[in-house]
């Protein structure tokens, strides 16, 4: 009991600090985003995202080393082996820089033959789109580099790393908007420039954190082989899974490139980044979790990972619905604040990415645990393939002549099916229990999401109320409706104690004072 009780603390104290960063990121986000898109224009602005976007195809084989160490450190970390530790840690920075070396050659060649002959790239803007295409692909070796590194912090659960390196982060992103507008020089090519020289700074903070608190990172750098065998079995399958990730996600983008131009990239790139504020919140606390699914089923504490997987399902759910549900209504008027002028599918390819996120938001703990297990063959086949599918159906329906729209919509189809893979395999490694999943997590949190959205909805609809004034009446009244919500339907009578106590005692010791 006073393990779990620990844990928890770790959670909620990482989680804590997680939410600062996030919280010093968004505000300045939000800044810096609108700078930057009426800086650049709304075209160059697409053209940063689907360029660099093309590197994201070359790198699920950083994705998946990075799953893969994340995995073994905690895992060593959880039986308490330093040895292992030092092991996996050396034997991933000879992999990672192997990779890196491939990921260079392959963007170089491939890359480039599809930025000159499939892409659609503005009169005159060639050179910038290289320029652009080239700092991506520098930033993403020195960024496989460092994943060790991030493993390690992730590891031994020291997210206020995370809150200290943003605030140097934060303060670089307001100089870049400062300078962009200043200097007389190409903005794309300049903005590039600045976010490639930022994001090597920070990576070498992490790098000088890492080597001087733990000191399995300061250990010198050896392949081992039997080490080695273990990552390659983890891995070898999920880097087909992440790469299907990588293909479904990148490669719709470049087909909206080539049927509609940047300006619909740049939509695309509007919407998931406003989607990617949203998911922090989810993200945080989900990062402070995942490390704990990992050392419970090292320890052998399997019923226990089973709960903390279904409790991070349903809590994640419920994170994302409290700011995704005013959002979603009131999508319009957040975009014309934030950015003034915005690309017209913005809106409605937000909205349809909030669903999907919804559904990827609770099955993340699923895929943690099958990580945890590192039985990776047939859950990326699978979920993999599903994804996968999604290029030549995409492909055929907009040859069809079918619209942006159409195409996201069809994008949330494979990600229920990897759930059902992931649930039914998982069922067959540890008894996880899959129906009670679909019950208690898919049955309670979507008919509450839609109760979520009915009454806030209906303040949108029927208040008589200016712009301002009914963005903020719709944000109180879906707070209240989503606490009062969650606190009676999607809490059991246990977690309802234990909240309306600590919320007791936060009063009291406030009073006290």
């Amino acid at each position: 009991m006073e393990n779990n009780s620990a844990n928890n603390k770790r959670i909620a104290k990482n989680t804590m600090f997680l939410y600062f960063r996030m919280l010093l990121a968004l505000v300045v986000g939000l800044y810096t985003s609108r700078v930057v898109l009426q800086t650049l224009g709304i075209s160059d602005y697409g053209l940063y995202n689907v360029v660099g976007g093309i590197i994201t195809l070359f790198t699920f084989i950083n994705g998946t080393l990075a799953t893969g160490t994340q995995r073994f450190m905690s895992f060593a970390l959880g039986e308490q082996n330093f040895d292992k530790m030092k092991s996996v840690f050396s034997t991933t920075m000879v992999l990672h820089a192997l990779f890196s070396l491939i990921i260079v050659v392959i963007a170089e060649v491939v890359g480039l033959w599809l930025l000159y002959n499939k892409m659609q790239i503005p009169d005159g803007r060639m050179v910038a789109a290289l320029w652009v295409f080239q700092f991506s692909i520098f930033a993403t070796m020195v960024s496989m580099m460092q994943v060790p590194y991030m493993a390690t912090l992730i590891a031994h659960e020291k997210m206020e790393i995370y809150a200290y390196v943003n605030i140097f982060d934060v303060i670089m992103k307001l100089l870049i908007v400062y300078l962009i507008q200043i200097v007389d020089y190409d903005k794309l090519i300049f903005y590039a420039f600045l976010i490639f020289v930022v994001n090597i700074s920070s990576i070498l903070i992490y790098l000088f954190y890492c080597r001087a608190k733990y000191k399995e990172t300061r250990s010198i750098v050896c392949f081992d082989k039997s080490t080695f065998k273990e990552i390659a079995s983890f891995s070898g399958w999920n880097i087909f899974g992440c790469g299907a990730v990588a293909l479904q996600g990148q490669g719709v983008n470049i087909l909206l490139n080539m049927f509609f131009g940047t300006v619909v990239n740049a939509a695309r790139g509007i919407a998931f980044q406003v989607n990617g504020i949203i998911l922090q919140f989810v993200n945080n606390f989900q990062v402070a979790v995942n490390p704990q699914i990992v050392k419970l089923y090292a320890s052998d504490q399997k019923e226990e990972m089973i709960k903390l997987v279904l409790n991070n399902s349903k809590f994640a759910a419920y994170l994302f619905l409290f700011i995704a549900v005013p959002a979603f209504i009131e999508i319009e008027f957040v975009l014309k604040i934030w950015l003034g002028e915005y690309p017209d599918y913005a809106p409605v390819f937000l909205r349809i990415i909030i669903v999907q996120s919804l559904i990827q938001t609770m099955t993340r703990p699923i895929a943690m645990a099958i990580h945890a297990v590192g039985k990776m063959k047939a859950v990326n086949l699978t979920a993999g393939s599903a994804l996968l599918l999604i290029l030549p159906i995409s492909y055929i329906l907009l040859k069809l002549g079918c619209s942006p729209v159409t195409i996201f919509l069809v994008n949330i189809i494979p990600w229920l099916f990897e759930v059902f893979f992931e649930l039914y395999l998982l069922k067959r490694y540890i008894n996880f229990p899959m129906s009670i999943f679909y019950l208690k997590i898919y049955g309670v949190v979507f008919p509450m999401a839609l109760a979520l959205f009915v009454v806030p909805y209906l303040a949108y609809l029927f208040l008589p109320l200016e712009e301002w004034a009914r963005f903020v009446a719709v944000c109180v009244v879906s707070v209240i409706t989503s606490a009062v919500t969650i606190y009676y339907l999607g809490l059991s009578k246990h977690l309802r104690e234990m909240v309306l106590e600590k919320a007791k005692s936060i009063v009291t010791s406030k009073i006290h004072r």
